[in-house]
């Protein structure tokens, strides 16, 4: 096996693994879930496990990385749309489409304060990266008139709050899909952005 076909492998591993482990923080918590409970989940052994992550820390940090490089893509994408309504609306849906969904790493979105110094700096800068992103969005749209004057940093902590809160109440398999609240949520949080004609 060449060295790129070897590093394709271990890459795949890797992102089971973090599939896994979101889960598993999710199930469990993120302090209660250990590098054990995570091996379990995979059918590894602990081991095995510690030769994709040295620590729970870096699976914290990978997963929140790999949800940050998502996020960033909806807003990009955002970007890309036609109007107000579609640019937010794009935001909005695919922001819960990402905490929620398939990566199901959402919780980790909202707990990672406790990681090294090092490793929280890059999760803390690739965050700030997003927001500026959501920020200009807003402020774009202000500046058209299309939504409510005001300050566009703070309208953007507003809606990620309301976003980002969803996955410490968001239950796969529970009363609402993740299809429901993103269609919900788009249309409430633009109901409340929007200026009014």
């Amino acid at each position: 096996m060449n060295g790129r076909s070897k590093q394709l492998r271990t890459d795949g591993k890797r992102q089971e693994i973090l599939a896994a482990a979101s889960g598993a923080f999710r199930k469990l918590g993120v302090r209660r879930a250990g590098m054990r409970e995570i091996a379990e989940a995979l059918g590894l052994s602990a081991g095995n496990l510690y030769y994709y992550f040295r620590n729970k820390d870096e699976l914290i940090y990978y997963c929140q990385d790999r949800t940050l490089d998502a996020l960033i893509e909806v807003a990009r994408e955002a970007g890309r749309q036609y109007g107000t309504r579609g640019q937010l609306g794009h935001l909005i849906e695919g922001h819960l489409r990402v905490l929620l969904g398939e990566q199901d790493s959402g919780l980790l979105h909202l707990e990672f304060d406790d990681l090294p110094p090092e490793l929280l700096k890059k999760v803390v800068q690739k965050r700030d990266r997003y927001e500026k992103l959501v920020r200009a969005l807003i402020a774009d749209a202000q500046k058209r008139g299309e939504l409510r004057p005001g300050s566009a940093k703070l309208d953007a902590f507003v809606l990620l709050g309301a976003l980002n809160w969803t996955a410490r109440w968001f239950r796969p398999g529970g009363e609402w899909t993740v299809e429901m609240v993103a269609k919900h949520h788009r249309e409430r949080l633009l109901d409340g952005l929007m200026e009014r004609r």
